[in-house]
């Protein structure tokens, strides 16, 4: 399923663990159906393809997009990178559980 980034999608402030390619760590801020905000020790550029999962229990929630913004943390003060990343592909698991959170 392809989903496309809405700025009126409901975003629900919610802090997930997720893997950017199963090399690199990264927390949710938000999610929505069309995307998420990471935090993430590794700055990506706008544009750039992306794929992980998030980790919910002992399952590996998979999906897949497009980084729409990046904005540089400061290492001075121990802030992380904040990336934008618009969906293009969710599995199932992970479309029930965002559409989980967002009713709350």
């Amino acid at each position: 399923m392809t989903t496309n980034a809405n700025r009126r999608d409901v975003r629900s402030p919610v802090r997930l663990p997720v893997s950017i390619g199963g090399r690199q760590a990264a927390l949710s801020a938000d999610v929505s159906p069309g995307g998420f905000q990471l935090e993430t020790t590794q700055l990506l550029p706008q544009g750039a393809p992306v794929e992980g999962y998030v980790l919910h229990g002992n399952k590996e929630l998979r999906w897949t997009g497009v980084v729409a913004w990046a904005r540089a943390g400061n290492p001075m003060t121990s802030t992380w990178h904040v990336l934008g990343v618009r969906f293009t592909h969710l599995s199932a698991g992970l479309r029930a559980l965002i559409s989980l959170r967002s009713r709350r």
